[in-house]
């Protein structure tokens, strides 16, 4: 059985889900899918204070070596210069994510923009959720995806088509998959770029991991590929390595 990393969790107060989403729900569901790891963050990062969020997320994290902390920011609140994004790697945080459609800026905002070209020295992967149509075309126009790899969180069957052509020109683009569950969605990824730039993604606990897994296990890909989707190409991009399981 492949090593399963999902690189698409959270935890922490989610007003649109009128939920708290706790730390033991997201161990509960590693537990009974055998997930191996998952890059994790608290929403407190997102919804109200980057350091309160990436401290509950280090936090979290130090508990359980499952998790891969994973830092953001809200360009918002970015002025330049200093600060703690330039010591995310030495703090621990293996991925940096963003969240425009949830805090309200666009891709080609000047701040995210001087956010991420500040981030580069760094070397972390980036994941940025796009949510419509063009998002993704604006994010790669402006950011381009050198030299860290860029990775497009909730693509689905509206912006599938978008990112595939995005990928095809753009070899250091990924797609995570948590809104990939349309049939044939994953299966046209791999046929079209090829099956080591997709990362297994589920939006857990907010949004169904059984549904994720089964999405990427009845894809119709090969198991070599399955394997690469669900572990091996995020174990790659991250910089980890994971038992294998016989």
């Amino acid at each position: 059985m492949p090593s399963i990393i999902d690189v698409n969790t959270i935890f922490g107060p989610l007003p649109e889900a009128a939920a708290d989403l706790s730390v033991d729900d997201l161990t509960a569901l590693m537990r009974r899918h055998s997930v191996d790891a998952c890059c994790t963050l608290s929403t407190i990062g997102v919804l109200l204070d980057h350091r309160m969020g990436n401290a509950a997320t280090k936090a979290a994290c130090a508990e359980d070596p499952r998790f891969i902390p994973v830092a953001t920011m809200n360009p918002q609140a970015f002025y330049g210069g200093e600060g703690p994004h330039l010591h995310f790697r030495a703090d621990g945080f293996r991925l940096a994510r963003f969240f425009p459609g949830m805090q309200g800026w666009v891709p080609d905002y000047e701040p995210f923009i001087a956010l991420v070209r500040a981030l580069e020295a760094e070397g972390l992967p980036i994941m940025v959720d796009v949510s419509r149509p063009g998002e993704a075309t604006r994010l790669v126009q402006c950011l381009g995806v050198d030299p860290a790899p860029l990775i497009l969180a909730g693509v689905d069957e509206d912006t599938l088509a978008e990112a595939v052509v995005l990928m095809r020109a753009h070899p250091n683009l990924f797609v995570e998959t948590s809104h990939l569950l349309a049939l044939g969605a994953i299966r046209h990824v791999v046929e079209h770029v090829g099956p080591d730039r997709i990362l297994f993604g589920s939006g857990a606990p907010a949004r169904p991991m059984a549904g994720a897994l089964a999405a990427v296990r009845h894809s119709g890909v090969t198991q070599e590929d399955e394997s690469r989707i669900l572990g091996g190409n995020a174990a790659r991009i991250l910089g980890i390595t994971l038992p294998s399981h016989t």
